[in-house]
C-alpha cells in the first residue's frame, strides 16, 4: 500500500512539473522571400503556448511597422519592398501572461 502511494505521489509530481515548463517558440513561414502583393502564411508551431504576438519591423513607411497580430496563424501580403524582421512572442497563459519566449526571423520582399 505504501509503495502505491509513493508511486502515485511521484507520478502526480512529474505531471505538475511537466505542466509548468515554459513554452517552446517555433514559427513556420510559407516563404522567406516574396514579391509585393504575394501573401505569406505565418504559423506558430510553438508548444505549450496559449497567447501569440506577432510584430513586423520593416522599411520606413511600411504599414506593417505599426501593426500586430495575435492569431496562431495568419496570411499577409506586403506592399513595401525591403527586409522585414518578424518577431513572434509566445506566452504560456492566455492574455499575454506567464512565461514568455521570443523568436525572430528575417524575410525579404522584392
Amino acid at each position: 500500500m505504501k509503495i502505491n502511494f509513493y508511486l502515485l505521489l511521484t507520478f502526480c509530481s512529474l505531471i505538475i512539473i511537466g505542466c509548468r515548463r515554459p513554452p517552446e517558440v517555433c514559427m513556420e513561414l510559407s516563404a522567406e522571400s516574396t514579391s509585393t502583393g504575394t501573401p505569406i502564411q505565418f504559423t506558430s508551431c510553438s508548444k505549450r503556448a496559449l497567447s501569440f504576438e506577432w510584430f513586423m519591423d520593416g522599411p520606413v513607411g511600411a504599414p506593417e511597422n505599426n501593426r500586430g497580430w495575435s492569431d496562431e496563424s495568419f496570411s499577409h501580403s506586403f506592399t513595401v519592398p525591403g527586409s522585414y524582421v518578424i518577431t513572434l512572442n509566445v506566452y504560456r497563459n492566455f492574455s499575454f501572461t506567464g512565461d514568455k519566449e521570443v523568436l525572430q526571423k528575417t524575410i525579404s520582399v522584392n
